[in-house]
C-alpha cells in the first residue's frame, strides 16, 4: 500500500466515555468530523499541530456535525507515548497501549488526562492515526 492510498485522521480526547476506542489493523464503523471544527477551540488539546485530513468525532460536541466511515487503522502515534496498538474507551478510566513500554491508565471523568503510576506529564492526549480503505460516508447502520 502506498502513502498514497493512506488517510490522517487526528484522535482529540473528549473524555468520560465520549470517544471512540481505537484498535491498530480494525477495520471498523467510525465517526468523524463532517467539517472538522475551528481548531482555536481545540489549542489546548493540540490539535492545532497536527494538519488532519480528518479529525474522529466526539460526543463532547453537541453538533450534528458528523459522518460515518467504515476505515481500517494502519497505524497510530502519540508524541510521548510513540507507536499505539490500542486506546480503550471504555469506562471511567481510559487505557493506552503503546507499543513499546507498559499502558498507560488515564483519568476520563474527575481529573481528566491524569495519568495513574506515569511519571512524566502529558497535557496533549491526541493520537494521529493512519487509515486506509476509508468509505465514503454511510447511513448510520448499526
Amino acid at each position: 500500500m502506498s502513502d498514497s492510498d493512506q488517510q490522517t485522521a487526528i484522535w482529540t480526547p473528549g473524555w468520560y466515555e465520549l470517544d471512540q476506542t481505537l484498535v491498530l489493523g480494525q477495520r471498523q464503523k467510525f465517526w468523524f468530523f463532517e467539517t472538522i471544527p475551528d481548531t482555536d477551540s481545540q489549542a489546548d488539546q493540540g490539535a492545532n499541530h497536527f494538519e488532519a485530513g480528518m479529525m474522529f468525532f466526539n460526543k463532547s460536541d453537541a453538533s450534528e456535525n458528523c459522518v460515518a466511515r467504515f476505515a481500517r487503522i494502519d497505524e497510530m502515534h502519540h508524541a510521548q507515548l510513540g507507536s499505539i496498538l490500542r486506546v480503550d474507551t471504555d469506562g471511567l478510566d481510559y487505557i493506552f497501549f503503546p507499543v513499546e513500554g507498559e499502558e498507560v491508565i488515564v483519568n476520563a471523568e474527575e481529573e481528566p488526562g491524569l495519568a495513574y503510576d506515569f511519571d512524566q506529564p502529558i497535557s496533549d492526549w491526541s493520537i494521529h492515526v493512519k487509515l486506509s480503505d476509508v468509505s465514503e460516508p454511510i447511513a448510520d447502520v448499526v
